[in-house]
C-alpha cells in the first residue's frame, strides 16, 4: 500500500438535533411473506456473528440467548476508557465500582464481580482477588465484545452465573485485503477530563501462509473530575498494553495461533478504588503487571461433516503490587491460571452435535505486610483451586421452522489452602435447554431453561487473620477490638435457574433502502446461597464479645426484568434504542435487595454524510431513580439522572486523506453531577475526546 501523508485538519460544529420517529401500520406495507423471504432478509449490517460467547458461530437473531455485540466502529467511535466504558449504553449492563477506568467492572441483569465470567479470545480471565480490578485489557487492542446475558454454566461452567463478557482481539486478517502483506497505524487521543493522554499503535503483515501483529498503547491521566468541575483525588494513573500474535494457516483445514499480551497500571487509589480514602481505606500505590500467552489450534477440514475440532492451552498471571503509604507497609498478591480447552462440532444429519473438555488450575499467593501492626492484618494466602469439566450441547433442527438445542456439563472442583493444610471438594450438572420457532420469515420466538454455578473461591473459603481492628478507648476498650476472619471450608456453591423468553423480528425495505431489527428478552433468573461476607455481632465495642468475619451463604434471590432493543437504518441515517429493567427480591422475607441497577434508556441517532466518509451523531440516556432499597438501607432512594452527548466520526475512503481516520465526542454535555444506584463516588462530568489515527 502505498503511503500518504497525514495531514488532518479539523472544524466541527456541532448543534442540537430534534427527533421524532414514527413507525405506521399502513395498509400498504405488509411484513414480509415466505415467499419474499430471500429478496427480503438477506444478511445486513443488523446481524453480529457471534464467534465465543456461545462457543459456536450463530447470528444473534437465531440464539435463544439474550446477547449485545459492541463491534469494531462502536469501539472506535466510543473511545471507551475501559472495556465496561465500553459496554455501558447496553440494556441491563451496568458499569461498576465507581469512575476509576482502572478498577471498573460490569454487572449483567444485578449480577457483577466473580458471577460474571470473562474471557479473551476464549481464554477464561479468572483472577479476582477484594477490590482490586479484573478487567485489563485496553478496548484499542479489542475488534469486539460480545456479551451474553443471563447463566451460562453449561457452556462455560463456574462464574457464569449472570453472563459471560467475551473480548475478541484484532489479528493481521482484520487489518488486511488478502492481497495486501504489510500495514500499520498510529493513533494518537486527547480527553479533556483528567487531561488523559493516550498513543497507540500498530503494524502487522502476512505472507503466504505466515501472519503477524504487533500492537500497543499508552496512556497517561490526571485526577478526573465529577459533574459540576469537582476534583476526584487521587484518581490519576498511567499504563501501557501490548498485543503480539503471530498464525500460521498449514493448509486449508488447519490453522495454529500464539498470541500474547501485557496489560501494565500504576496508580495512587484508595485501597477500595470504588470508595474514597479515610482510616479504614488507606491510600495504596499500586503496580498491577497483567500478562497472558494463548495456543490455539483449529482443524475443520472440507468435506468432513464430523471434525471441526479447537484446542486451547493458556497461561494469565496477574501481579498486583502495594504499597501502603500511609502505613509503610508492602503488600503483593500473585494470581496464576493454566487452562486447557478442547472441543469438537460434528455434523450428524440434521443436528450440530459440540462436545468437549476443558479444566484450569488457579492459584493464589498473598503477602501482607503487618509492620507497625503486628496481629492486625489478613493473614497470608496460599492456595488453589482445580477445575475439570466435560460438556455437550445438541442443536437439533426439528422442523424448517424450529430448532432446538440442549446443553449438559459436568464439573469436579476442589479448593486447596496450603498453609492451613485445608481443603474441599464438590461437583455440579448445569443443564440448559432452548427452543427457537421461526415463526415467520421476520419474526423468530424462543424460550430457554438454564442452571447454572460459581464455586467458591479460596479467598472466601480459607481467609485468615484479623480484618479490622477498633482502637482502645479509655475507659471501656483498654484493650481495644480486633474483628478476625473466621474459615468456612462447607461453603457451598451459588446456583442459579434462569427462565427466558425472546422475541426477535427484523424487516428490510419497509420504505426503500431500510432494515428494522426489535429484540424483546423476558427472564427470571432465581439465584440460591448468595455468597456474603458477614460480620458477626454488629455491636462493635462490647468488651468480651468475639467478633469475626466469614462468608456465609445466605440470601435466596429473584431477578425478574426485560430487555427491549431496536435499530432502524434508512439510507444513511441510523437510529438505535434500548431499555433495560431489573428487579431483585428476597426470596426468604419479600424485600427488596441490594446492588439491582436502576431501570435505563439509551437512544442513539447518527446520520452519514460526505457518501459516509462522516457520521454525526447524539446519544441519550435516562437511568430513572432507584428506590427499591431493603428498608434498613443507609440510603433510601438514589435520584435519576439524563445524561447527552454528541460525536462526529470522519474516515475518508478516498483521496489524499484515503487512511485518516478523526473521532471527536463531548460525553456528558450538561456536566451532570451524577451518582450510580449502590456506588459512593460521583462520575465524571463534562468531557471532549478527540482521536486521529493514520492507517498506511
Amino acid at each position: 500500500m502505498k503511503k500518504k501523508p497525514l495531514v488532518i485538519a479539523m472544524a466541527i460544529a456541532l448543534s442540537s438535533t430534534a427527533l421524532s420517529f414514527t413507525l405506521a401500520a399502513e395498509e400498504n406495507v405488509k411484513p414480509v411473506v415466505q415467499g419474499d423471504a430471500d429478496k427480503k432478509l438477506v444478511t445486513t449490517e443488523f446481524d453480529e456473528v457471534l464467534v465465543s460467547a456461545t462457543r459456536i458461530s450463530e447470528k444473534a437473531s437465531e440464539t435463544s440467548r439474550s446477547v449485545a455485540v459492541v463491534g469494531e466502529e462502536q469501539l472506535a467511535v466510543a473511545q471507551a476508557s475501559s472495556v465496561a466504558n465500553a459496554l455501558k449504553n447496553e440494556a441491563n449492563i451496568t458499569l461498576t465500582n465507581g469512575p476509576r477506568a482502572s478498577s471498573q467492572g460490569v454487572e449483567i441483569r444485578g449480577l457483577s464481580g466473580s458471577r460474571v465470567l470473562q474471557t479473551i479470545d476464549g481464554a477464561r480471565q479468572n483472577t479476582g482477588s477484594g477490590h482490586r480490578a479484573t478487567y485489563f485489557m485496553d478496548p484499542e487492542l479489542l475488534k469486539s465484545i460480545e456479551v451474553l446475558r443471563g447463566p451460562a454454566s453449561s457452556l462455560w461452567g463456574s462464574g457464569a452465573l449472570g453472563g459471560v463478557v467475551a473480548q475478541n482481539t484484532k489479528s493481521a486478517q482484520d487489518f488486511l485485503a488478502p492481497n495486501e502483506t504489510f500495514g500499520g497505524y498510529f493513533k494518537q487521543g486527547y480527553e479533556t477530563n483528567g487531561s488523559r493522554t493516550k498513543t497507540s499503535g500498530a503494524i502487522y503483515g502476512q505472507q503466504d501462509s505466515i501472519d503477524w501483529l504487533l500492537n500497543g498503547s499508552y496512556t497517561d491521566s490526571n485526577n478526573i473530575k465529577t459533574g459540576n468541575d469537582e476534583t476526584l483525588s487521587n484518581s490519576s494513573s498511567n499504563g501501557s498494553s501490548g498485543l503480539v500474535k503471530f498464525g500460521w494457516q498449514a493448509d486449508e483445514a488447519s490453522r495454529l495461533e500464539l498470541s500474547a499480551r501485557v496489560n501494565k497500571i500504576n496508580e495512587l487509589v484508595p485501597s477500595n478504588p470504588s470508595a474514597a480514602a479515610s482510616n479504614s481505606v488507606p491510600l495504596v500505590r499500586r503496580k498491577t503487571d497483567d500478562q497472558n500467552i494463548t495456543l490455539d489450534y483449529s482443524f475443520n477440514p472440507a468435506n468432513n461433516p464430523y471434525l471441526d475440532t479447537k484446542m486451547q492451552v493458556y497461561w494469565n498471571s496477574t501481579d498486583y503490587d502495594e504499597d501502603r503509604i500511609t502505613k509503610g507497609q508492602l503488600d503483593s498478591t500473585e494470581y496464576r491460571t493454566v487452562g486447557i480447552n478442547l472441543n469438537n462440532s460434528s455434523r450428524l444429519g440434521n443436528t450440530l452435535l459440540t462436545y468437549g473438555v476443558d479444566g484450569f488450575r488457579d492459584t493464589i499467593e498473598t503477602t501482607r505486610d503487618d509492620s507497625g501492626q503486628v496481629g492486625q492484618r489478613p493473614g497470608n494466602i496460599d492456595g488453589e483451586t482445580t477445575v475439570w469439566g466435560a460438556f455437550t450441547r445438541a442443536d437439533i433442527e426439528l422442523t424448517q421452522t424450529l430448532n432446538l438445542d440442549a446443553g449438559l456439563r459436568y464439573d469436579s472442583f476442589k479448593n486447596d489452602s496450603n498453609n492451613l493444610n485445608l481443603s474441599s471438594d464438590d461437583n455440579e450438572l448445569s443443564p440448559s435447554l432452548g427452543l427457537v420457532w421461526q415463526t415467520q420469515s421476520w419474526l423468530t420466538l424462543s424460550a430457554r431453561y438454564d442452571q447454572a454455578f460459581r464455586a467458591p473461591s479460596v479467598e472466601e473459603m480459607y481467609s485468615s487473620g484479623t480484618h479490622y481492628c477498633i482502637p482502645p478507648i479509655p475507659g471501656f476498650l483498654p484493650q481495644g477490638l480486633c474483628n478476625t476472619f473466621a474459615t468456612n471450608p462447607d461453603l457451598k456453591s451459588e446456583k442459579a435457574r434462569n427462565k427466558e423468553i425472546k422475541a426477535d423480528l427484523r424487516f428490510s425495505e419497509l420504505a426503500g433502502d431500510d432494515e428494522l431489527a426489535l429484540t424483546f428478552n423476558i427472564f427470571r433468573n432465581d439465584v440460591d446461597d448468595f455468597i456474603v461476607q458477614q460480620v458477626s455481632n454488629p455491636w462493635h465495642g462490647i468488651p468480651g464479645f468475639e467478633q469475626t468475619t466469614s462468608w456465609n451463604n445466605v440470601e435466596d434471590a429473584r431477578l425478574t426484568g426485560f430487555e427491549i432493543s431496536g435499530r432502524y437504518r434508512i439510507g444513511q441515517t441510523r437510529l438505535a434504542m434500548n431499555y433495560g429493567q431489573t428487579h431483585g427480591e428476597d426470596r426468604k422475607n419479600g424485600g427488596d435487595i441490594e446492588g439491582i441497577p436502576a431501570n435505563k434508556f439509551n437512544v442513539d441517532l447518527s446520520q452519514g454524510i460526505m457518501e459516509g466518509d462522516m457520521k454525526l451523531g447524539t446519544r441519550v440516556t435516562y437511568v430513572a431513580t432507584q428506590s427499591n432499597t431493603p428498608d434498613d438501607f443507609k440510603v433510601a432512594k438514589y435520584d435519576d439522572y439524563t445524561l447527552w452527548d454528541v460525536y462526529v466520526a470522519w474516515e475518508p475512503t478516498m483521496g489524499a486523506m484515503a487512511g485518516v481516520r478523526v473521532d471527536f465526542a463531548i460525553e456528558n454535555i450538561g456536566d451532570e453531577k451524577y451518582q450510580q444506584a449502590w456506588q459512593t463516588l460521583y462520575q465524571p462530568g463534562r468531557n471532549m475526546k478527540l482521536s486521529a489515527r493514520y492507517m498506511f
